[in-house]
């Protein structure tokens, strides 16, 4: 545990210096290039951040941390023990987390307001549900008949445990044709608009089964990363293809 707070200490020290980095990077530019900004006067802008959110949880259960009631500008979040998936939207205001391993889950999350730093730390404990077994590693699905990224999306989709799965399959497939449709009809041209539109997309298709949907949804991440790494996905023409075949993939399991 001590080791884990050194850590976190480690890790709000390197989040605050880039944020005062930034700031004076910013500065630097401004003065460098003479952009176009009209003064105004000078303020000092106090940086406070207030974090809404449960302390505990049990496994399977979804947090939503908040941080929209705090004076800041830019977010910046860290978690530990590293690795572990949370997904940030809202330009950092809000995080979403869950976790099928017991334990203690630490968030850090720095904001800058101005040329001032505000850092606060959250600590999520994620309980075994009462008497109930703590899950084991889910078992493996056997191979797809259909080949490629459709037959993967098809497999993933088997740890889906979900009396709804199709209709939740079928609304996930259109969620990703529809951005498929934008980047082809130049709506979406850089990747940052892509990731952020699919996230929108499928948040809002799956609503309240979001959680549901998480394995199948890391299986997919980590599929998407592995292939932009290898520079099979950086376009926007590939991220089209690519989420053209994740739909098609979604309508065999909507089947």
């Amino acid at each position: 545990m001590e080791k884990v707070k050194n850590i976190a200490i480690f890790l709000v020290m390197i989040i605050g210096i880039s944020f005062i980095g930034h700031l004076a990077w910013v500065k630097f530019v401004t003065q460098k290039f003479h952009y176009n900004i009209t003064p105004g006067p000078i303020v000092n802008a106090k940086s406070d951040i207030v974090i809404e959110g449960p302390k505990e949880i049990k496994i399977g259960q979804l947090a939503r941390l908040d941080v929209t009631k705090s004076a800041g500008k830019t977010f910046k979040w860290q978690i530990l023990p590293s690795g572990v998936d949370f997904e940030v939207y809202d330009d950092g205001r809000k995080v979403i987390f869950s976790s099928g391993i017991p334990g203690d889950y630490t968030f850090i999350v720095a904001c800058a307001n101005d040329n001032d730093v505000d850092i606060k730390v959250l600590t999520i404990k994620v309980l075994p549900n009462d008497g109930s077994p703590i899950p084991g590693p889910v078992p493996p699905v056997p191979p797809s008949p259909v080949a490629g990224l459709k037959g993967q999306v098809i497999v993933w989709a088997g740890v889906v445990n979900s009396p709804n799965k199709k209709a939740e399959a079928a609304k996930l497939a259109t969620s990703f044709l529809a951005i498929q449709a934008s980047i082809k009809g130049g709506q979406l041209v850089t990747i940052e608009q892509i990731i952020e539109a699919t996230k929108v997309a499928n948040r809002e298709s799956l609503g309240n089964s979001l959680q549901v949907w998480v394995p199948f949804l890391e299986q997919l991440q980590k599929y998407l990363q592995t292939q932009a790494e290898a520079g099979l996905l950086v376009t926007p023409e590939q991220h089209a293809q690519v989420w053209g075949e994740i739909s098609e993939g979604l309508t065999i399991v909507s089947r």
